[in-house]
């Protein structure tokens, strides 16, 4: 059975209290002799055949030894290697960590080793602890199909945790991420994709799919829900040389995603329905009434994506209500929670949103101009200010616009912003 943990200690060797006394050159400065103790300390690297590279060894582990009632600093810290091995250590309870040098961060482009274990150190006792270091992060690569690579010119790729983290894969390279999920519980994440066509129409193509550890072929009991540190995702994206017919010819996509635990290697896919190519085929005529348009841009059909904190600076939804305007309401969905938590208050998620032609949307001004009742035009824009407010909420954000006129006819449309 496997015991997967951020943190993960040997079983067979814990803390363990030898009763003899210090040795008389353990009796040196630092202390006076009737308020320390020791440490003598093992580090074992454990990695797996998913890392890349060679596994670190021990030696170059960073060790700290920090109080657990709130010391700032630690008693002790530097590489194992060159630890004096047992190490004084005032009286008191201690979390002994030993670590890749420098601080874990959500996206790395190596492996992070980590792992710990509490101990007390008493007076005149040289305590033994033992701290198995694994790797805390999850390797997600990504890998394309030589159809795929012969279809598309280029495409941007994110895979998003729904916690304010997002990977980003392109055309440029390949090199695998390591992410580090465990904090934030992560079960679900969601493929973002859009792709230009190598053809000469070169269309716009983005379609968004979900996928969750528990959906894997095979589940383990003592395994937990979660992406968890040491397991590698490997994620394919390619066409299956089909298209469906219609307007014009559609892609059909073939996604495969494959999940390797970290402790036994095990690889299991986790299954993801494939996608036809969206917006294929004959497109419905817009009502004479209300006819809804991003210009041309492909903004409403294919969403916009931003990366890097570059905004585009014409994505606008034109909207000609020949009836004149009686109500504009505009909804939003988001993948990210503390994002929803605020539109929420602001009305914008439940039953149709706030309607913009309203007294109450006023408040809303200062990010994008308001549509005025009986006016037979109005154009929402993504201003420079709203975009930013967005850049500080990573994820998937639908605004739904429903235009309804002075005789009642409506339309609506979906502009998705991908952060």
């Amino acid at each position: 059975m496997r015991n997967i943990s951020i943190f993960a200690l040997s079983a067979a060797l814990v803390a363990c209290v030898s009763s003899c006394e210090l040795k008389d050159e353990l009796r040196g400065e630092g202390g006076s002799a009737s308020d320390m103790g020791a440490l003598e300390l093992a580090v074992d690297v454990q990695g797996t055949s998913r890392a890349e590279g060679n596994v670190p060894s021990a030696g170059d582990m960073y060790v700290e030894v920090v109080g657990t009632e709130g010391a700032a600093e630690p008693v002790y810290s530097g590489f194992y290697k060159d630890m004096e091995n047992p190490v004084r250590i005032p009286v008191g309870t201690y979390n002994v960590k030993a670590h890749t040098e420098g601080e874990i961060a959500k996206q790395m482009a190596s492996p992070y080793y980590g792992g710990s274990q509490e101990l007390v150190i008493s007076k005149d006792i040289t305590s033994q602890a033992e701290v198995v270091c694994k790797i805390m992060n999850t390797k997600v690569a990504m890998g394309y199909g030589d159809d795929f690579r012969a279809k598309f010119s280029s495409w941007t790729i994110t895979v998003d945790n729904g916690k304010e983290s997002v990977l980003t894969f392109t055309e440029k390279g390949e090199e695998p991420v390591y992410w580090y999920l465990a904090e934030d519980e992560v079960s679900t994440l969601t493929l973002n994709f859009t792709g230009v066509t190598s053809d000469a129409e070169a269309r716009t193509i983005s379609w968004q799919k979900t996928f969750s550890k528990t959906d894997a072929d095979e589940v383990y009991e003592d395994d937990s829900q979660f992406f968890a540190g040491g397991e590698a995702l490997d994620i394919k994206l390619d066409i299956d040389g089909t298209e469906e017919p219609g307007n014009r010819p559609q892609i059909s996509f073939d996604i495969t995603v494959d999940l390797t635990f970290g402790d036994t290697n095990e690889t299991v896919e986790i299954p993801v329905e494939d996608v036809t190519e969206p917006g294929g085929g004959e497109e419905p005529e817009p009502t004479d009434e209300i006819v809804i348009s991003d210009n041309g841009t492909g903004y409403l059909e294919n969403g916009v994506t931003v990366s890097g904190g570059a905004y585009p600076t014409d994505v606008a939804v034109v909207m000609d209500v020949k009836n004149g305007i009686k109500s504009v309401y505009v909804k939003i969905a988001t993948t990210n929670s503390t994002f929803e938590g605020m539109v929420r208050d602001m009305g914008l998620v439940d039953g149709d949103g706030m309607d913009l032609a309203s007294e109450s949307a006023a408040s809303l001004s200062s990010l994008f101009p308001l549509p005025q009742a009986g006016a037979t035009e109005y154009t929402f824009t993504m201003s420079e200010t709203l975009f930013g407010l967005l850049a500080n909420f990573a994820g998937k954000h639908d605004f739904t616009l429903t235009v309804i006129d002075a005789n009642g006819n409506q339309q609506s449309a979906t502009l998705t912003i991908n952060i």
